[in-house]
């Protein structure tokens, strides 16, 4: 359960300040603001907003100003005596003073005025002080405003003498449509109560004094400012959670009300919410070992709190079982222990089990929050029958709101189509690397105002089309045939950025094409077509110097792609070939060629068993290749 903060730091304020009218985000008739009706206890006619804004785990699209110094989602508030926060049921409200205000009495020298803006100058003021208080959001950048400003309002009751106390304070609601923040700036709080709430007619204090914070109308999810409904909330216009007396900024749509931080903190770029499930294939051609490693490495990046990410996870071999519930673990050293504990049930894979079991993780009653964006990542090799009863239980997965079904292809080789077929679309089926797998959570979940992502395409692909004693002319032939039908897919991409060689390895190294952009690669195919096949023997050192080679010299997101039959290649000089691409961040993939392969050298020379093509996937390991040259960078 969330703690519920009533504490918010007040930093030492000099005596006698406050935020000058100046210095409020401009209003009145002049900027085109409504003007509420002289009253008392009433409110605004319900306003439609042109955004959704995010206020704790709510989404709200229409508010009301409200004369007793509250903005409320649910409905209008004419309660005029404040009342402490949590307050159970419709009080979803900002409440910058709440109190009991009189407008009734006071003609043209008092109003509430209030505006939705888009305007330039609010939109720049806006995203400046969101900047200057929240320093991590330093690509904030807003696009909508709310301001509402009490001017010169006094309290219910007041005598000739108490009319003269005059409060004036402004509340700004501010959002980029993913953050949303609230400004409270305060020129004059002269009185604290009405007398209705027991406060005095001539002075205005006394009784019950205002409240001051937000209510989300449960036990839990509220932020009170210190001295509410005290005496002390008067000097407001002394005080500061951001060192400017009268000013206090928060960050509202997270799970917290987060004020801003002390100065010299920059504050927590926290990621949006997140629901993640984990399905673990754990049956017989599953090397458990491993897949617990990549899972436990994928959870170590992933923060875990009650503000952004919890995890639940099902396991499935012959049978299905739930591991555990988001609610079952808060800790992520409890999440990391069970991994290490979950073992191999070397049974068949009966995956459409496993997808109905998930989608119980997504009950609310199981700890699912309505709020988060849910994720079901899929551990498998995808080496299992296709059933309709599979696709049923994918396609039931993949229509729950807000979800994002995602396959990692592990294991020594994957079954490509079936992982797609499970997977939300294309993009979402990713290679078993932590860092990959993470690099796509964070971009997907990136706050926009705190990370900056950007997407790049580039890269290199280095094919290596085997010439020896092991393949045959026809064989050999047929490598040529899927270089042209892999490079013609991958050219109709328009990829930019990205180059290409292709080399022959036999008895030595022959440079068909040279490294080049793809853009131009159709003109120089003629160049494979001109090497004579010879049937000699593979010259293993050369061929480990040429890979060293590519591994120095090629860009950080480059790939190898083998076109071989693989019986070539003995245990020695797969290993050599992967110690030397190890540190250079080089990928390196096999295609099979011909009728008698080895696949055990074809997998243990790729990178991963997602990397393991057979010669008919010259189209599909194009695809994969267009959407791994792109590469999203958060930061």
């Amino acid at each position: 359960m969330m703690l519920a903060l009533v504490i918010l730091f007040l930093l030492p304020i000099k005596l006698l300040c406050f935020v000058p009218e100046s210095e409020f985000f401009s209003f009145g008739h002049s900027e085109g603001d409504a003007l509420l009706f002289p009253n008392d206890d009433q409110h605004s006619d319900v306003q439609n907003i042109s955004i959704v804004f995010k206020f704790f785990y709510e989404h709200h699209s229409k508010l009301f100003v409200n004369t007793n110094g509250l903005i409320s989602f649910q409905k209008g508030i004419s309660t005029y005596t404040s009342e402490a926060f949590p307050k159970i049921g419709e009080r979803i409200v900002l409440a910058p003073f709440w109190t009991d205000i009189n407008t009734s009495n006071c003609g043209s020298t008092c109003n509430i005025w209030y505006r939705e803006s888009t305007k330039s100058t609010d939109i720049v003021k806006a995203t400046s002080e969101v900047r200057k208080y929240f320093p991590i959001m330093k690509h904030f950048g807003a696009n909508w405003t709310y301001v509402v400003t009490w001017e010169s309002v006094p309290f219910f009751g007041a005598s000739d003498v108490g009319i003269n106390k005059r409060n004036t304070f402004q509340c700004v609601l501010i959002s980029d449509t993913e953050s949303t923040f609230v400004i409270y700036n305060y020129n004059k709080i002269e009185w604290t109560t009405g007398t209705a709430s027991s406060g005095d007619a001539d002075t205005g204090i006394g009784g019950t004094p205002a409240q001051v914070g937000f209510n989300m109308g449960d036990d839990f999810h509220f932020y009170s400012v210190k001295g509410s409904r005290t005496a002390d909330i008067i000097n407001l216009p002394n005080l500061s959670n951001v060192g400017y007396p009268g000013k206090f900024a928060f960050r509202v749509d997270l799970r917290d009300i987060e004020p801003a931080p002390p100065p010299e903190d920059p504050g927590k770029c926290y990621l949006k919410a997140a629901d993640i499930a984990f399905v673990l294939d754990v049956s017989h051609s599953i090397d458990v070992s491993i897949l617990r490693n990549l899972v436990t490495a994928v959870i170590s990046h992933v923060p875990i709190n009650e503000i952004e990410c919890q995890i639940g996870m099902t396991s499935f071999s012959s049978k299905a079982k739930i591991e555990f519930y988001f609610d079952d673990y808060a800790e992520k050293a409890d999440i990391l222990t069970h991994v290490a504990n979950i073992t191999n049930m070397r049974g068949a894979s009966n995956l459409e089990d496993a997808l109905v079991d998930v989608k119980q993780l997504f009950t609310y009653s199981k700890g699912s929050r309505s709020y988060a964006k849910r994720f079901t990542f899929i551990f498998t090799d995808g080496l299992m029958v296709e059933s309709n009863e599979l696709k049923t239980a994918a396609d039931s997965l993949k229509s729950l709101p807000n979800m994002e079904v995602v396959s990692v292809g592990v294991g020594a080789s994957v079954k490509h189509d079936l992982l797609e077929r499970i997977a939300t679309d294309f993009t979402r089926v990713l290679y078993p690397s932590a860092d990959m797998i993470w690099k796509y959570l964070q971009s997907s979940l990136a706050q926009p105002g705190c990370f900056s992502c950007t997407l790049e395409v580039e890269g290199e692909i280095h094919l290596l089309l085997e010439d020896s004693i092991h393949i045959t002319r026809a064989e050999f032939k047929d490598g040529k045939q899927f270089i042209y039908t892999f490079i013609e897919a991958l050219i109709s991409f328009h990829l930019q950025n990205v180059d290409l060689s292709v080399d022959i390895f036999g008895n030595k190294i022959i440079e068909a094409i040279p490294l080049n952009d793809i853009s131009g690669m159709k003109y120089k195919l003629g160049s494979v077509a001109l090497v004579e096949y010879s049937g000699i023997d593979v010259n293993q050192s050369s061929l480990i110097k040429h890979v060293h080679n590519i591994g120095t010299l090629s860009s950080s997101n480059s790939f190898v792609i083998f076109i071989t039959s693989g019986k070539s290649f003995d245990s020695h000089l797969i290993k050599k070939l992967q110690s030397v691409v190890i540190n250079s961040k080089t990928n390196m993939i096999t295609v099979g060629l011909g009728s008698d392969q080895d696949w055990y050298n074809l997998e243990d020379l790729a990178s991963y068993g997602y990397f393991v093509f057979s010669g008919e996937d010259a189209r599909l390991l194009a695809r994969l290749m267009e959407k791994e040259l792109k590469t999203t960078t958060c930061s």
